[in-house]
């Protein structure tokens, strides 16, 4: 195997390099911090993955994040006592310009930004890609800059109340007692305590924290917030967050597809999510980004190997089963114009599966 797509460490070092083989000595390596790879064959041949944000802008804001987090944990800071200083804030803004520098010209995301991320940074790759989701959401609706620059600083700050939930409590594969479950719902008191006091930030960054699980219908937390009581940056954040957590892979549960988790988010819009923002949203990520395998409404399966940018629903398609689960010859279906046939099934693939 060969593999498609290169694997970095947090730092943005390169563990593996794109184009090299992937031999027995790597795989057990590989499962340890890492869900799915790409893989390079005659299926995925001409398809470009154009990473959305350079790897190693990304690493450069896990580490950011990294450090500081770690710095408080040595302290042992409680939420009432960090200081964020002006250097880290400074630091953060600046990664948020970039991002919007990137995102002004993205027409949609098409590539899956939770598919080859590593365990060990899942936390702060989530906080980055709620970022990420959350000013393309703030673009979509005309937030000025000003705002901008606060929703994407708050969104990269958003779960800093973990810091002071218990690792066994955040990573716990079972199910949650209910004080284990009432822990995890403070880090959004604590996380709005923590940093409506740095004089650095703007008020609004606070609200990220603060708002981000409270939902239309009241049924949030932590003070079961209803539609218009919630800041637009809690709705923002709401869809972000929630999307991302739900395709994002764990060391113990596979993501789901993008097109399930906007099948549910559909299915709570007006309930939990505001619904133009679900439907903006919907508009702006690829549901079958490059590489997804596919099975369209006659029985046949292929992969993603284009999306056009106007009509991401209807990509074009690299056939290679027939109906009845046999090989082919690999051919292309482009959607737009094959107009009979429609997407009925993605899978997280393209991609090895490296879970038992």
């Amino acid at each position: 195997m060969v593999l498609g797509r290169s694997l970095y460490d947090g730092t943005g070092r390169v563990l593996l390099q794109q184009g090299q083989m992937i031999r027995g000595s790597y795989i057990e390596k590989i499962k340890q911090q890492f869900a799915v790879v790409y893989i390079e064959d005659e299926l995925s041949e001409g398809i470009t993955y154009e990473e959305l944000v350079p790897q190693e802008a990304r690493a450069q804001v896990i580490q950011v994040l990294q450090e500081k987090w770690s710095e408080w944990k040595r302290e042992g800071s409680s939420f009432d006592r960090i200081a964020m200083g002006q250097s880290f804030t400074k630091e953060l803004r600046k990664h948020v310009t970039t991002l919007l520098e990137v995102l002004e010209h993205t027409t949609i995301i098409r590539e899956n930004l939770a598919a080859v991320a590593s365990y060990d940074h899942g936390t702060y790759v989530h906080s980055m890609n709620v970022a990420i989701y959350s000013l393309v959401l703030g673009q979509a609706i005309g937030l000025p800059h000003s705002m901008l620059m606060d929703l994407g600083t708050g969104a990269m700050l958003h779960d800093i109340g973990k810091l002071w939930v218990p690792e066994e409590v955040l990573n716990k594969a079972g199910a949650l007692t209910q004080n284990e479950r009432e822990l995890i719902q403070n880090h959004a008191k604590w996380g709005h305590e923590a940093l409506s006091r740095q004089h650095e930030l703007s008020y609004l960054v606070a609200h990220c924290a603060y708002q981000h699980h409270e939902r239309m219908d009241g049924s949030g937390y932590p003070r079961g917030l209803k539609g218009d009581q919630i800041h637009i940056f809690g709705k923002i954040l709401a869809v972000a967050d929630v999307y991302d957590a739900m395709v994002m892979h764990r060391p113990y549960r596979a993501g789901m597809v993008p097109a399930e988790v906007m099948e549910y988010l559909f299915s709570q819009a007006g309930i939990g999510y505001d619904l133009e923002l679900v439907s903006i949203f919907s508009k702006k990520i690829a549901l079958y980004p490059l590489g997804s395998t596919v099975t369209l409404s006659d029985g046949t399966a292929g992969i993603v190997v284009h999306i056009h940018d106007q009509l991401p629903l209807r990509p074009v398609v690299r056939i290679f089963q027939d109906a009845t689960g046999a090989s082919v010859d690999p051919f292309e279906i482009d959607l737009t114009r094959q107009l009979n046939l429609t997407i009925a099934q993605s899978q997280n693939a393209a991609v090895i599966d490296l879970i038992d």
